[in-house]
């Protein structure tokens, strides 16, 4: 599902009233539950609990946050004339056992540490049909909001903060506990004190070092993706190195204000977390030193062994790069070894260009690179910008580059190029007739903030917009899809206003957590008489709807975690990037009849040209299927950073990040 984790809105808890809960609910990147339309099965339906309702002898006074499994109120101990942060199971999951076990499994943890820097439980039980936990209310703000308020953070800020936090984690390490959900909105920060004291909250997934009983994907995924280590998403065993890594991306936000892996999907952030190698953070910000990189590294390692032993030592590590356990170095000694660092970069900018016989480095761009099937060859390469993603083949060629905010178009039969200011964050496009249709993140008023825009697909002229939630898009057989979850939408396609037709819901699987409800998008096709839309990693199901009435046909499950989809030549065709394959899908029988390895980073999948097209993004190549017999009988080199691909009656169009 396309989506840039690093511009998700802040959700599981709304600040009211200057308090925030001492707890979160795990949730998927922070996203709430966004229920409308929702076709939720065994979810009970019970009054909401409002401020004056009494619980185990605490009053509530007012919601403070609500996420996935349920609400956080601030509320008045009764007894101790207190007020505390009380976590409230939702009442539809009040019946299911596994919540019920979290949700006492975290007040059980949390309260077995004694520490300054955990959140400190006062009681947890059930009454009333209720289960709670009653913790410290934060009077503050949480790490994840500060990062937005405040943007990257001075280094020696960011050593105090996170320092507290690491110190927190190597206490529950030192008792065998693993956290698995170190992010931001985990660490609560009480602004009231002179210094910013620091809380980790929600041991909802802890899990003991010795725990190595099989898990689900959904179970390894459970931690927000943008800080899950790589033996998480592999369903490796999993010990304190995995809160390391973790700790490691939540420091390298706060010095950066970026995550390490900014990418628009979750398969593309699971497939960075284990495949790319860590980024460097003097790269992203030029005021910091080269030094730092090497602790990131270490840090962010794909094999736990190779990371530090504890968090603690993370944190020595990067003051010392960061010469914060140096008080007495004079700044001119400070100037006078960065001046020598610049000069020695400089020389070697100066020899790296002597020896190209060049001038200084241009910007580095992503590109769209065009294939002749008949001969296999790549016949042109067209400069973009840094991150083109999606792609599609019309009168002209269409890219959009999420990132950027940017549509380009390229006139085939001249190369000539051109680009487009997009309404909000595109990512996806579909070409129908004369018209192309571009899915896009933000640029509307709406809730979930996006939009359908249709421009003309020859002279780029936009002709006007509609607004559903953020979206991918899909066209064929004269009908134009949107989705978003947990739904799709059929946009129409004739004259006059651009509006939508009618919506499909999809029914996601029970109970509505907040790991199941996402703002996930799915990859969708049309073909082969229907309309076909994929789940995420999470929910492995292939569905069939009927392209003009939007009716849901049916629901088949998938032996893999579906990345990209394309229908044609008499099948269905879904990669799976974690597991470098390509399954091929019997729309008639409804079942996998094939299942075909490809090469490392399998991506984008297209039909066309005779062919079924892979693109491997690791592999830097791009196989070429046969479709009779599922068979690879070609691999294109075109080299690293491959995204999505396109196939027309001619040529073959794959997009390309900046290397």
């Amino acid at each position: 599902m396309p989506r840039d984790i690093a511009s998700e809105p802040p959700a599981v808890r709304q600040r009211q009233g200057g308090s925030w809960s001492s707890a979160c609910f795990a949730s998927r990147n922070g996203a709430l539950s966004r229920s409308q339309g929702i076709t939720h099965t065994a979810v009970a339906i019970e009054p909401e609990l409002t401020a004056g309702d009494e619980i185990a002898g605490y009053t509530l006074e007012s919601l403070v946050g609500r996420g996935g499994m349920g609400e956080v109120f601030r509320a008045v101990d009764a007894h101790l004339a207190r007020a505390v942060a009380l976590k409230v199971l939702a009442p539809g999951l009040v019946h299911d056992e596994a919540s019920r076990e979290r949700i006492l499994r975290e007040s059980q943890l949390a309260a077995s540490l004694d520490h300054p820097n955990v959140i400190p439980v006062y009681a947890a039980g059930e009454a009333d049909g209720h289960v709670y936990i009653a913790m410290r209310l934060v009077e503050g703000s949480d790490l994840r909001s500060v990062l937005r308020r405040d943007g990257r953070l001075d280094p020696p800020r960011a050593i105090a903060l996170v320092a507290q936090v690491a110190s927190a984690l190597d206490a529950a390490h030192a008792r065998g506990l693993v956290h698995r959900d170190v992010k931001p909105s985990n660490v609560l920060i009480d602004e009231q004190q002179q210094r910013e004291h620091c809380y980790l909250a929600d041991f909802g997934i802890t899990t003991t070092a010795s725990d190595l009983q099989p898990v689900d994907v959904s179970q390894r995924l459970l931690g927000t993706l943008a800080y899950v280590a790589p033996e998480q998403v592999r369903g490796d065993p999993v010990d304190a190195r995995a809160d390391v890594y973790s700790l490691g991306c939540l420091l390298f936000e706060c010095l950066t204000g970026e995550v390490p892996f900014v990418r628009d999907s979750d398969i593309a952030v699971v497939f960075a977390h284990l495949e790319e190698p860590p980024p460097k953070p003097s790269e992203r910000v030029g005021e910091l030193p080269p030094e730092l990189d090497a602790v990131i590294a270490r840090a962010l390692a794909k094999q736990p062994d190779v990371r530090h032993a504890t968090c603690g030592e993370l944190v020595g590590e990067a003051r010392r790069a960061l010469a914060l356990d140096e008080p007495r170095r004079s700044r001119r000694g400070l100037a006078l070894a960065l001046a020598a660092a610049a000069i020695a970069v400089a020389g070697a900018a100066i020899a790296v260009a002597v020896r190209s016989g060049s001038g200084p480095a241009a910007a580095p761009s992503g590109s769209v690179v065009r294939i002749d099937p008949a001969s296999g060859s790549v016949t042109a390469t067209y400069r973009l910008s840094a991150h083109p993603a999606a792609v599609a083949v019309g009168p002209q060629v269409w890219v959009a580059d999420f990132r950027q905010g940017t549509l380009w178009r390229i006139d085939p039969r001249t190369g000539a190029e051109s680009s487009i200011p997009a309404v909000g964050n595109p990512r996806g496009i579909a070409i129908l007739g004369g018209s192309a249709y571009v899915g896009s993140d933000g640029g509307s008023a709406n809730l979930l903030g996006g939009n359908v825009t249709r421009y003309d697909a020859l002279t780029g002229s936009r002709v006007d917009s509609v607004d559903v939630p953020p979206c991918s898009v899909a066209a064929g057989d004269g009908v134009v899809y949107a989705s978003g979850c947990p739904n799709v939408h059929r946009i129409s396609t004739g004259p006059g206003k651009l509006k939508v037709l009618h919506r499909t819901d999809i029914p996601l699987p029970a109970p509505a957590t907040a790991e199941h409800v996402r703002s996930s998008l799915f990859g969708m096709a049309v073909g082969e008489g229907a309309l076909w839309v994929i789940g995420d990693a999470l929910d492995r199901r292939l569905f069939k709807i009927a392209p003009r009435s939007g009716r849901l046909l049916g629901a088949f499950p998938l032996p893999i975690a579906p990345q990209r989809i394309a229908a044609g030549a008499g099948a269905i065709w879904i990669t799976d990037a974690i597991h470098d394959v390509l399954v091929r899908f019997d729309p008639a029988g409804g079942r996998v009849v094939q299942r075909v390895a490809t090469c490392r980073g399998a991506d984008g999948v297209a039909v066309g040209a005779g062919s079924v097209w892979v693109v491997c993004g690791i592999a830097g190549q791009v196989a070429r299927l046969d479709p009779a017999t599922g068979h690879i009988v070609a691999r294109i080199d075109v080299g690293p950073g491959l995204r999505e691909i396109a196939a027309g009656p001619h040529d073959v169009w794959v997009t390309r990040d900046a290397i």
